[in-house]
């Protein structure tokens, strides 16, 4: 450790909130005293709202040290609650041991808010990361202020937490919460002359009575890659002060920062927060404006397109399925629905036509004496088609050459029909052709 070496008394850069390291800028001095404006003039909420690492929780603990003499304070950074447990929790700071169901424990805290009420000492209950809490827990909480005299409140609340705090409270359902806060305490990062100041007062307060540890350009340096954020300046200088100790120089330059930042790979995944934003499709209002609903369209127009899509292929594949069903019902099943389909269209009796029709149905155009019978077929129709002509004769032939026809009105489906040759038929019929 570096502590020996350059002669502390005790850590400077630590990771404890601790209260005596505070250093007030002048926005942690603006926020520590409308934390305490609130206090004396007993209101009944107060927000403090600040990027991670801004030093809340160390200002907090400043602010409860200061009125730890004339208040019941209690500290509640377990956020991860409902208003069920924030209650139980007051009650067991305050030594009373909860009751059984939740009207005893309503009743309980009445009592003990009164009773610290009677002694003078109001109670304020700070909540860190406040962040965390649903709305219907914050909503728990503001009914806890209801516990009034005609005078004054016998609770006090403090709401801490990042940016995302802001934008719960800014919500339509919370309005009667949000009128009831006192103020609003914001903290700004450091400038870079107030970085400079902030690792000075640090040093000092920890025994450092020797030269400047840290150069110029180190401080430079040490302001431009922390953006001001005292957690992440804390982790530069201690790294720093780790590598000069190391070496055995004793003062800190603008190499070993950038030696220090690149063992935390601040240039690849930065230790300082992105600024915080509200998401595209919820833009919070500043406290105290009309808030709109939220609107959706920008977040529901991918699954919603998605949505279709996939309607769109399942409709046109089941259409599919079901017209293909459709055709092989209402069809023969030994037919091809195509087949079936062509054979169902109304028979077409000019020879220019018929052609063509016949090579749909059966694939024999190339010799036409062979017909295979599909459903439908009648001898006429096939005659006409094919033959050009139904009479007595064409009957009497068609039947000589196909002795399985009995009855000429129905004829089988699948069978093959042979056809008469009508030219070689009429010329042996001509006179002469004996």
């Amino acid at each position: 450790m570096f502590i020996k070496y350059f002669k502390l008394a005790e850590q400077p850069f630590g990771t404890t909130p601790d209260p005596r390291f505070l250093f007030h800028s002048d926005s942690h001095r603006e926020a520590l005293a409308s934390l305490y404006c609130a206090f004396y003039a007993n209101r009944g909420f107060t927000a403090l709202i600040a990027e991670p690492g801004m030093g809340k929780t160390t200002l907090l603990f400043e602010f409860l040290e200061h009125i730890k003499g004339c208040a019941k304070t209690v500290f509640l950074f377990n956020t991860f609650c409902g208003p069920d447990d924030i209650v139980t929790y007051i009650l067991r700071d305050s030594g009373v041991v909860p009751g059984p169901t939740v009207a005893d424990r309503y009743h309980q805290i009445n009592e003990t808010l009164g009773a610290e009420a009677r002694k003078g000492r109001p109670v304020v209950l700070v909540i860190d990361e406040a962040q965390n809490l649903s709305p219907h827990t914050l909503e728990g909480i503001r009914l806890l202020t209801n516990f009034e005299t005609t005078r004054s409140k016998l609770i006090q609340v403090v709401l801490a937490g990042q940016p995302q705090l802001a934008d719960t409270l800014a919500r339509p359902d919370l309005a009667q919460l949000r009128q009831r806060i006192f103020t609003i305490c914001r903290i700004a990062p450091l400038s870079p002359a107030e970085t400079r100041a902030y690792v000075q007062h640090r040093l000092t307060f920890a025994g450092y009575k020797g030269n400047d540890l840290f150069s110029p350009a180190a401080f430079d340096l040490i302001a431009q890659a922390s953006s001001g954020i005292p957690r992440v300046i804390n982790t530069l200088c201690f790294n720093s002060l780790c590598l000069c100790r190391a070496r055995e120089s004793q003062q800190v330059d603008e190499a070993m920062v950038n030696e220090a930042m690149a063992d935390l790979e601040l240039g690849k995944l930065p230790l300082v927060p992105v600024s915080y934003s509200a998401p595209s499709e919820v833009v919070a209002p500043p406290l105290g404006s009309t808030v709109n609903e939220p609107p959706i369209r920008s977040r529901l127009a991918v699954p919603l397109y998605a949505g279709a899509l996939i309607l769109a292929v399942l409709a046109a594949f089941f259409g599919f399925r079901l017209w293909s069903s459709s055709s092989l019902t209402h069809s023969n099943p030994s037919i091809p629905p195509v087949v079936s389909d062509v054979a169902a269209q109304p028979e077409m009796h000019s020879p220019s036509s018929a052609q063509s029709l016949s090579s749909a149905k059966t694939g024999h155009a190339e010799n036409p004496e062979n017909i295979t019978i599909v459903s439908g077929d009648t001898l006429e129709g096939i005659a006409t088609t094919h033959l050009g002509m139904f009479n007595g004769t064409v009957l009497r032939q068609i039947r000589a050459l196909n002795p399985r026809i009995t009855d000429p009105d129905h004829i089988e489906t699948g069978r093959t029909l042979r056809l008469p040759d009508l030219g070689r038929a009429a010329d042996s019929d001509a006179p002469g052709s004996k």
